[in-house]
Order: structure tokens, then C-alpha cells, then sequence
């Protein structure tokens, strides 16, 4: 067998090997940069980096209180050893503490957009980012179980993804994307002119709600199995790079989509290819993606 054969072979055992990990990423490939599109048109793309770190900080903090947890209301008979391994118990603990980081976390962005000075959303966003990485490796430090794992999540190697954090992923991505198939128009609408949208009918602040809790299940989601940093570059650089080729909405979003699955698909050559990260490898790859655009605006 010739050297090229022998390279094909060896890149589709990996492939096998990691084939939970790989669905993962092209589940977040197709979803984030649809939520990553709401939130350009916002013009608050800068959540994007803020919200990943604080659902890191709700896992990490997740990890410290366990031992406590457990000790004190139980687990379903589990001891810290065995919630720790146990892909169901400890998803769904872990999970909950992200949601509610990354939903407290954007509640108390909105809180301070109305209430602080205008102009500043940058400087709100960059201050919470600082202080959220600054808590996941302060807690990730403290926490006496877990912490190789938070190492390899804040690193982004998510290899290790199962068949049980596959179906959550899978499950939680796909209802986000029914839902925002379903109220996409609405929360275009009340987006772009929410005073328009209220003459119309729509109430703003449910719709707004709804938007909130598409964007929170997904990152918190995206944050838990696949780590911040493949979550942040799905969310903003599909998003980037499709937005000089679109015609239409309709058109932008499946550009979008089409450009995170290609950030997956070359990221995750490179990383077999190269012996890298994946998750750094996918979000080097989206940032390739930008290559284009900068040739469309010369144009």
C-alpha cells in the first residue's frame, strides 16, 4: 500500500474514532452562525465573545460546588467519582450552571445598556469578558474535581465528545433551529424597528425574551460540549464572512450556515492533518473564511 493510501486510511480511522466530536462541531457549524446573524444585526455581535466565557464560568463554578452538592442533598445515590463519569448526571448538571451564568450574564448586558451610558456596549462587553475569563481559571483553580477536564474545554479539545453529549447538543441545536425557523421573521422585525414592530401588533419584549433564550441555549449548549473557543468563532466569523455575499436575509442565513460547515470541515482536516486542537483549528479555519470577503469589498 502506497504512502498516500496509507494516509486516507489512517484519516478515516480518525474520523471513526472521533465521530461523536465531529458531529458536535457540524451541529454547531449549521446553528451558531444563524444565532450569530441575529446578533450582528443587533449590532451586539460583541456578546458573542462575553457570553461563551460566562457559560465557562457557570461549568467551572458547576465543578466546585459538586462535591458540596452531593454531600449535602445527593445525587441520585452517586458518589463525586461517579457523577463525574456519568455522561448523563454530569451533562445535565454542568449544564444547568451554564445556562444560568450565560442567561444572568446577559440579562445583567441588557440591564446596564439601558440603564449605563450610551455608546459604551464595547467597553460593558470587554469589561465582563475580562472578568469572566479572569473567574474560569480562578474557579477551574479551586475546584478539587474536574479541572483536567476544564483544561482541555477552555482549550478546546473536544475529542472526548460522546454518544450522550451528542444527543444533547443534537437535541438542544435542532430545537433551537425549529424555533428560530418558526419566529425568525418576527425577530427580524423587532430587531430592526421595534416601534414599527409594536404598531404592527407584536409584543417586543416577548419577542425579545425569545431571542434571549435562543441565543442562551445555544451557547450554553455550544460552551458545555464543544468549549468557548469553537463557540465564539461559529457565532461571529460565519456570520462575517458571508454578510458581503448575501442578496437577501433568506440568502444571508443559509451563507452563513454554509460557511460554518466549511469552517468545520477544513478545520477539522487541518486538526487530524496537523495534530492540533480541534476546536482552535475550526475557528482558524472560519477566520479563512474573511479572505474572501476582503476581496469582495474591493470589488
Amino acid at each position: 500500500m502506497d504512502e498516500l493510501a496509507m494516509d486516507q486510511v489512517g484519516l478515516l480511522e480518525q474520523v471513526s474514532l472521533f465521530r461523536w466530536a465531529l458531529c458536535a462541531a457540524f451541529a454547531c457549524g449549521l446553528v451558531l452562525p444563524l444565532v450569530g446573524v441575529q446578533l450582528l444585526l443587533r449590532k451586539t455581535s460583541f456578546q458573542a465573545i462575553a457570553l461563551p466565557q460566562f457559560a465557562s464560568v457557570g461549568m467551572v463554578a458547576g465543578y466546585l460546588v459538586l462535591p458540596w452538592w452531593i454531600d449535602r442533598f445527593g445525587m441520585g445515590g452517586l458518589s463525586v467519582d461517579q457523577a463525574l463519569n456519568d455522561p448523563h448526571a454530569g451533562t445535565n448538571w454542568h449544564l444547568a450552571w451554564a445556562a444560568g451564568a450565560v442567561f444572568l450574564g446577559s440579562w445583567l448586558l441588557v440591564l446596564a445598556a439601558r440603564r449605563g451610558p450610551a455608546g459604551l456596549e464595547p467597553v460593558r462587553v470587554a469589561a465582563a469578558f475580562a472578568l469572566a475569563s479572569a473567574l474560569s481559571y480562578i474557579l477551574g483553580r479551586l475546584s478539587p474535581v474536574g479541572r483536567g477536564h476544564v483544561d482541555d474545554l477552555l482549550a478546546g479539545e473536544l475529542l472526548g465528545v460522546g454518544v450522550h453529549e451528542f444527543e444533547t447538543i443534537g437535541v438542544g441545536l435542532l430545537l433551537v433551529l425549529l424555533a428560530f425557523s418558526w419566529t425568525r421573521n418576527d425577530l427580524l422585525a423587532c430587531a430592526f424597528d421595534p416601534e414599527g414592530a409594536r404598531v404592527l401588533g407584536k409584543r417586543v419584549q416577548r419577542w425579545e425574551l425569545v431571542h434571549q433564550a435562543l441565543v442562551g441555549l445555544s451557547v450554553s449548549l455550544s460552551t458545555l460540549i464543544v468549549g468557548p473557543v469553537l463557540t465564539f468563532g461559529l457565532l461571529v466569523l460565519p456570520a462575517l464572512a458571508a454578510r458581503p455575499w448575501a442578496r437577501s436575509m433568506r440568502g444571508y442565513w443559509f451563507l452563513a450556515s454554509a460557511a460554518g460547515l466549511a469552517a468545520v470541515a477544513l478545520g477539522s482536516f487541518a486538526s487530524f492533518e496537523f495534530d492540533m486542537p480541534l476546536g482552535p483549528a475550526i475557528t482558524a479555519a472560519g477566520a479563512l473564511l474573511l479572505v474572501p470577503r476582503g476581496w469582495r469589498k474591493l470589488d
